[in-house]
């Protein structure tokens, strides 16, 4: 009969079982020197090895031959127990016989003597959901059970156990088992089981099981299907898990402040219909690893690329990013079919200064506006938009030029234009609103602020999208792909050939500066948005 990796490899003996040997060290002592308690409580989180150890306990409390603490599993007594046909062993499920009429009929059995073996064993699973009453009808016998009679009591929610049980037991708690002890144990089922794994995937499994060694045995048994070969890019796929690379380039254009790059992330994370939740537990988690290594400098030699992580964000940033992520996390939690939203409206909140309003921000901010402010007073436009297209020749003079754009028309001084803007001014593009639809077949995240945007085509034949926020702005300007589509789709829809670089982005207010209204009223309209 086939069995689960988790249950055909569960330890035999103390020695076998890993990460826990501040229990197992005293449980042998015990056993070996006969001092073994009347009842135990055995509370951690799940998978770390508390029915094991209550199991073995069990066997080695009536083991024939006992090895220095550990059952011999030879002798009649440990196959009985291992078999499951002894009635001196007797496990319960405490969620579903929680109720006052199932510990009373524990309570009347524990007067029979065992039938086979030297002790009987009662080992209680989940005992924290029992109900008060049957917490109650349970005490009296908890504290003074027969000589032959244990108790072993497993929780994963220490809280929830009454002080008066506490009072009664032999209490030891179970750790997680850390992510090197999970591997080194995976790795010993992998050559039994001949199965081949790369020590990447090994490394997925054990930052996903959390601590827990039946969880990572029953992720490897399911990655190595029948292929009996596991690769850390397959397994990452079966487990919709993110790899080390994903989270560190997402990382990288936070930190390079790409927000197009990293909601682009997002949106392709989304697509491939895994839980951004999900997705967003393990980013926070490789970023609270970054921070550990930030502060403490401690390599552990693992190629997660947290350690690089590291490198690009100072301490006190990664932990503003970990506090707005998990806010985020907490958001998304309460509302699950807002995930999404959350999660972009966090990247934007800790990657575009502009939408900060921290004091670091709005200094740099104000900075910004001042140099911006400096730069037109003296004429030097070009520092403000270094994409505009430098100037091949001198037009030639026109007296005036009216753009068509919604709602209101904008119209130059009477001046020489440059050839940035070509000879016959703007003109604004018919069936923009198809070029739109046709954008968002290719890329919906876009398309609402290209609806909203004023698109016109220059004199020289580019094409100029005047938006009405600066964060739109930076999502095509930062994004060739973004820029591809709209590119694509003008050709599609209007049958014009443009590149990417002929595709000039600016906020609308700046629409003005780009053909060159004068200096002077530039610098008015400036002071204006200032004092409102």
């Amino acid at each position: 009969m086939y069995q689960a990796l988790y249950r055909k490899w569960r330890p035999a003996v103390f020695d076998d079982v890993y990460g826990q040997k501040h229990i197992t060290s005293i449980l042998k002592s015990e056993v070996e020197t006969g001092k073994v308690s009347h009842a135990y409580l055995f509370c951690g989180p799940r998978g770390t090895g508390k029915t094991t150890c209550a199991k073995i306990i069990a066997k080695a409390v009536n083991c024939l031959n006992p090895q220095n603490g550990n059952p011999c599993g030879v002798c009649a007594s440990c196959r009985a127990i291992d078999s499951g046909l002894t009635t001196d062993v007797l496990e319960m499920d405490a969620a579903s016989n929680n109720g006052v009429d199932s510990i009373r009929e524990l309570r009347d059995g524990v007067v029979y003597t065992p039938a086979e073996l030297k002790y009987r064993v009662y080992i209680v699973d989940e005992v924290h959901m029992l109900s008060i009453s049957a917490f109650n009808a349970l005490l009296k016998t908890l504290e003074e059970p027969p000589k032959y009679v244990i108790f072993i009591l497993a929780t994963t929610e220490l809280h929830k156990i009454p002080a008066t049980v506490l009072s009664r037991c032999q209490r030891f708690d179970f750790r997680r088992v850390t992510p090197s002890a999970l591997i080194d144990r995976m790795k010993v089922v992998c050559d039994g089981e001949g199965i081949t794994a790369e020590d990447g995937a090994l490394s997925l499994i054990a930052r996903l099981s959390q601590g827990s060694f039946r969880d990572a045995l029953n992720m490897l048994e399911f990655c190595s299907g029948e292929s009996k070969t596991i690769t850390e890019k397959g397994a990452g796929e079966l487990l919709g898990a993110s790899s080390a690379e994903t989270l560190s380039d997402l990382a990288a254009d936070i930190a390079k402040g790409d927000v197009a790059a990293a909601l682009e992330k997002v949106n392709e994370i989304y697509l491939s219909s895994r839980d951004i939740t999900v997705f967003w537990r393990e980013f926070i988690s490789f970023l609270r690893d970054a921070l550990v290594r930030s502060v403490t400098r401690v390599k552990d030699g693992e190629n997660d690329g947290a350690s690089k992580v590291a490198e690009l964000f100072a301490p006190s940033k990664l932990i503003e990013i970990i506090e707005a992520f998990t806010s985020a996390e907490a958001d998304m939690t309460r509302t699950p079919s807002s995930a999404k939203l959350y999660a972009e409206l966090a990247i934007i909140k800790v990657t575009s200064v502009k939408v900060r309003t921290d004091d670091a921000s709005l200094a740099d901010r104000i900075s910004k506006l001042e140099s911006d402010v400096k730069n037109l007073s003296a004429g030097n436009v070009n520092k403000i938009y270094p994409e505009k297209p430098q100037k091949k020749e001198k037009s030639q003079p026109v007296n005036e030029t009216y753009v068509d754009t919604a709602p209101s028309k904008v119209k130059t001084p009477a001046e020489s234009k440059p050839a940035a803007v070509g000879t016959s001014g703007f003109r604004s593009i018919r069936g923009w609103a198809d070029v739109v639809r046709q954008v968002a077949l290719a890329n919906a995240s876009i398309a609402p602020s290209l609806y909203r945007a004023k698109a016109l085509e220059g004199g020289d034949g580019r094409i100029y999208i005047f938006f009405d926020n600066p964060f739109a702005v930076s999502i095509l300007k930062n994004s060739p792909k973004s820029k591809k589509n709209v590119a694509d789709a003008i050709f599609e829809i209007l049958g014009k050939h443009v590149s990417e670089d002929e595709i000039i982005v600016d906020v609308e207010k700046n629409a003005e500066v780009i053909i060159h209204e004068p200096i002077d009223d530039i610098i008015e309209k400036i002071n204006e948005e200032e004092q409102t």
